[in-house]
């Protein structure tokens, strides 16, 4: 039948099999062709260079082989091969390629030419490809490229061949294991390019055929097993070119090629960009993994074309001979960007999910044991939405979810209020306030922005930029992260479900937690989110030197982000950490283990000096101000003192009241009798409430302030929280069955204390937040502080002066503000008031101040502003004194002007006459009526530079410590601030983060490093 079939097709097929070390596979290669049922009129082989037995498997199954060099091509082999056999007698010839690990099935030829006898427009075909190892894997049904050169199969990962593919369809091209092509054609087209000694010369040649007018189809009744062996790094491969000996290197290097050789001369210009984007892009990925080499390779590939454009051109030349039509014939089946940019997301969910996910890798087979006994009629068990609610962590937090917005019904909005000021709009604003090297805060500030400010604009990225929407959601879905970041490590302590329930809940509703959210405590509520996660590893942590650097970098980074909002919980955890390495100190002193103890101690200082080098230069300043390193983001409020912290309560505006007794403190009093490892937790609970007690105590000026504030200590009571809560778990955990089975005793009056209070502060809590509580100091879409009038020229200072609570009326607070109210970011960069303007306002309201005007204005401040509620007494002292004009007086308080020229730049003439210059908020380029003084009313700082004629002007403090540059010549000027210094910082901070990124990431093994299993 076979031998009828070959003298009725019409056809003659030469197989040309091309082998390279390849007897793993030869085998059922050299079977599957021996086995067509369309007998092969010619079949060869061509051995390059093969250091296997694969040369004398083809000797013995009587094949003719023909030998090449190790470094030949597959190109080079098959024209060796082709100049053997006779020369063609008519259109009917044809070649059959096959490469030493693919086995095409018995009737896969017989499919290929029936095809291509219905089609005679047809160059080339080729079969299904599917995996050798796996043969339901479905690996090409026809290839093409994408435009940053990708290999697009239009497949999913591991696709699973159930025949929805099939069907002989039109395609760019196909693989060259399998290929059939027209030998009349091939040779007109000069065969495979010579610059393509291997990958993606079948791109190439279905490109070629395309353009010259022919087509090319996949036929998916002929099916084929590839084993990809050289793609997946099975193998090594040999080219002539030692540079081009590394597989993705080669790979990436001819997908450049055939772009650029094939694609219209127009878009080369785009391409090329593409090309060298994507190529960098994968390469940062790469390092990611830790695969330098393969980063390495992407640019390589890439730049090493690029910059020879000779053989470029020279390969255009040849293929401009056989263009018959336009290059953009082939436009139909270069994938589009939304069709890559679906695949891409469609793996990344996939690896997301089996991350998050992981299948069950259970199967059935014949050979287990079957239960005769068992009931096939009985239905199987479904999964029903009442069931799911009847899980108890389910079911809390829905409660919670309905708890939390119904709290949060007055903070749907843009949010301000406590120590959050007002969000920026979009996340643009929020990465230039913490690029810009100068802050328009107060009088002026170089000081580096805190890193938390950017961490904001990134995360505000998932939301489409909003800033404002981030912080929005952040503050209502808090209580759950809370509780989701709690419950998730107390599986590690307990196996009761509702006592893991019971406890998170508790400690998304603790008095620090609610406070936290009320008083817009940013650094307290990421504490209070990535505190337990940090408290998980304190086991593992223990034995440092067992510990692996990528889980102390990964570590690292996380605590580098908490210490961005909250140095306080660095310094907590560092203290947790150096009492760790104190330890160690001791059991070296035991035991002497030099070498075990410079281990321990690299390591315990790479976990606590890497999260100050992530938070740089914003970390290092802090040091040289040691009192900032307490102070959490935001504005300066008051918290609740150190006897309210003995309480676990931080108190403060928008804390829950004192008397709404938290259970944290009497669990850690009964945790210290404890025998179990619930005393460890104890201890850590009772020092960072002593901490917390000593901490609340203290009161000085900051963030710019004037009048010093009773410390907030939230992050501090956060941590003795976590331990109150891991304490309170182990030991209710299986207490019920111990004091059942004991007599009654103090153990009994003991674990009904810890449950009573526990039930009495959870329902004084439920209470609190549905009725007082929702009436927090942060609330949305909050009115200026200051009068609308006063907001129309942004940039202008204006001193607001409001009465300090809680101390004798003779006591003020005040701060300067630019036109608006406080964003984000601007209280922690706000600099210390000058004390011409400290004294100028106390002689302002004790009535002294007759040159307080004067002070005023030349520090640039236009408007006095006096907010509600206003002592009469001070009214009548600003309005006795001369220099102050009352402007308005509204519910809001009372404006006065400054007399006097209170410009942000003014020109002083050699006779002493002083005139206001127009200057933008970050630099100006103005005129210079004359030689004289120009003064500049921001803080002096060495980045401030005026340029006049290509030159700097000599520039000094003058008497209020203001920049002044003395003129010299008539004409243009550029005033600016120099940010060179912080962009140098922060090309350094990038490189740091990305470091500990890449040190953090698991490192991605190499595809032959890879089973074949997971290959194919």
């Amino acid at each position: 039948m076979a031998d009828l079939a070959k003298s009725h097709d019409g056809h003659h097929v030469t197989a040309i099999l091309v082998v390279h070390d390849g007897a793993t596979w030869l085998p059922e290669v050299v079977a599957s062709l021996a086995s067509q049922t369309r007998t092969i009129d010619l079949t060869i082989a061509i051995d390059t260079g093969s250091v296997d037995s694969s040369v004398k498997l083809l000797k013995n199954s009587r094949v003719p082989v023909i030998t090449m060099a190790r470094d030949c091509g597959f190109g080079e082999a098959i024209a060796a091969g082709i100049e053997t056999i006779p020369a063609p007698k008519g259109d009917d010839e044809w070649l059959w390629f096959i490469h030493d690990d693919c086995a095409p099935t018995p009737d896969a030829l017989s499919f290929l030419l029936s095809a291509v006898t219905e089609r005679p427009h047809v160059a080339i075909a080729g079969p299904k490809l599917r995996g050798w190892y796996d043969r339901t894997h479905l690996l090409e049904s026809g290839i093409s490229i994408a435009s940053n050169g990708a290999r697009w199969t239009g497949l999913e990962p591991r696709e699973y061949d159930q025949g929805q593919h099939d069907g002989i369809r039109e395609v760019m091209s196909v693989s060259t294991a399998g290929m059939l092509v027209r030998r009349k054609i091939f040779d007109e087209l000069g065969g495979f390019d010579s610059n393509l000694s291997l990958f993606r010369d079948d791109v190439d040649l279905g490109w070629r055929v395309h353009v010259a007018g022919h087509s090319v189809i996949a036929v998916t009744d002929a099916i084929a097993w590839h084993a990809e062996a050289s793609a997946s790094e099975r193998r090594e491969i040999d080219v002539k070119s030692p540079f081009l000996k590394h597989h993705l290197l080669l790979d990436r290097r001819n997908a450049a090629y055939v772009l650029l050789t094939n694609s219209s001369w127009w878009v080369l210009p785009l391409l090329s960009i593409q090309l060298l984007g994507s190529a960098l892009f994968r390469a940062f990925g790469f390092l990611l993994a830790k695969l330098p080499g393969y980063a390495t390779d992407e640019v390589l590939a890439v730049g090493a074309l690029l910059i020879r454009p000779r053989m470029i051109v020279e390969a255009r030349k040849v293929r401009r001979t056989h263009r018959l039509i336009s290059s953009r014939v082939v436009s139909q089946f270069i994938p589009p960007r939304r069709a890559q940019l679906r695949m891409s997301l469609l793996r990344a969910t996939q690896s997301f999910r089996q991350f998050i996910l992981p299948s069950e890798s259970g199967s059935s087979s014949v050979l287990d044991p079957t239960n005769e006994d068992e009931d096939l009629l009985t239905p199987a068990a479904t999964l029903r939405w009442r069931s799911i609610f009847r899980r108890p962590e389910v079911s809390t937090f829905f409660f919670l979810f309905i708890l939390t917005t119904i709290w949060s019904r007055n903070r749907f909005g843009s949010l301000a209020g406590g120590a959050l000021p007002a969000t920026p709009s979009g996340a643009m604003n929020l990465l230039g306030s913490y690029a810009d090297s100068w802050h328009e805060v107060a009088m002026g500030s170089a000081s580096a922005s805190p890193p938390w400010i950017a961490i904001l604009a990134i995360a505000s990225a998932l939301f489409l930029g909003k800033a404002n929407l981030l912080v929005t959601l952040f503050f209502w879905m808090a209580p759950l992260l809370i509780m989701w970041s709690m419950y998730s490590i107390l599986k590690e302590y307990s196996l009761n479900s509702f006592l893991r329930v019971g406890a998170s809940l508790s400690y998304a509703l603790s008095p620090v937690a609610l406070a936290s959210i009320s008083s817009g405590r940013l650094g307290s509520m990421v504490t209070l989110i990535i505190g337990p996660q940090i408290v998980r590893y304190l086991l593992r942590i223990r034995k440092v030197e067992k510990v692996s650097w990528q889980f102390i970098f990964a570590l690292s980074l996380l605590i580098g982000v908490l210490a961005a909002f909250s140095m306080q919980a660095f310094i907590a955890v560092a203290l947790i950490y150096v009492i760790g390495g104190i330890f160690d100190v001791i059991d070296n002193r035991k035991n002497s283990n030099p070498r075990l103890m410079r281990n321990r101690l690299t390591r315990r200082f790479v976990l606590i000096a890497t999260p100050l080098l992530l938070c740089f230069p914003w970390s290092f300043q802090l040091l040289s101000h040691p009192g900032r390193l307490l102070l959490e983001p935001g504005l300066s409020i008051a918290g609740g003192g150190s006897a309210l912290a003995w309480l676990a309560n931080p108190g403060g505006v928008g804390s829950i009241p004192w008397w709404a007794m938290s259970p944290a403190p009497i669990i850690l009093l009964v945790a210290l009798f404890s025998s179990t490892r619930a005393r460890l937790f104890a201890e850590v609970g009772v020092i960072f409430l002593l901490v917390a007690s000593f901490a609340g105590a203290l009161a000085f000026p900051s963030h710019g302030d004037s009048v010093g504030e009773p410390l907030w200590v939230g992050s501090f009571l956060t941590f003795a929280s976590i331990s109150a809560v891991l304490a309170g778990v182990v030991i209710l955990d299986g207490l019920r069955n111990k004091l059942a089975s004991t007599g009654f005793h103090f153990r009994h009056i003991l674990a009904g204390l810890v449950v009573a209070s526990t039930l009495m502060y959870a329902g004084t809590a439920v209470t609190w937040t549905l009725t007082t509580g929702a009436n927090s100091p942060v609330r949305a879409n909050q009115e200026s502080v200051l009068p609308p009038f006063l907001a129309l020229n942004p940039g202008v200072k204006t001193l607001v002066i409001r009465a300090a609570e809680g101390v004798n009326s003779q006591t003020l607070n005040f701060y300067i503000s630019r036109g608006s109210d406080a964003r984000l970011g601007d209280p922690d960069t706000a600099p210390t008031s000058p004390l011409a303007i400290d004294l100028a306002v106390r002689q302002i309201v004790d009535g002294s101040g007759l040159a307080s005007s004067k002070v005023l204005s030349a520090y640039g401040i236009k408007y006095v502003f006096m907010k509600n509620p206003i002592d009469k007494q001070f009214v009548h002292a600003i309005d006795g004194l001369g220099g102050f004009v009352r402007n308005s007086a509204t519910d809001a308080g009372i404006v006065w002007r400054v007399d006097g020229v209170s410009e942000r730049l003014v020109f002083t003439s050699a006779s002493g006459k002083s005139t206001g210059i127009l200057a933008d908020p970050k630099g100006t380029r103005t005129f210079s009526p004359g030689a004289g003084i120009l003064s500049l009313a921001e803080n002096f700082d060495a980045s401030w530079e005026i340029i006049q004629d290509g030159k700097k002007l000599p520039k000094k403090q003058n008497e209020y410590g203001l920049p002044e540059f003395a003129v010299t010549n008539v004409g243009e000027f550029s005033l600016t601030h120099d940010g060179t210094a912080r962009r140098g910082m922060l090309a350094l901070q990038s490189l740091i983060v990305m470091g500990v990124v890449v040190m953090a990431t698991p490192a991605r093994r190499r595809r032959s490093e890879m089973s074949v299993e997971e290959l194919t």
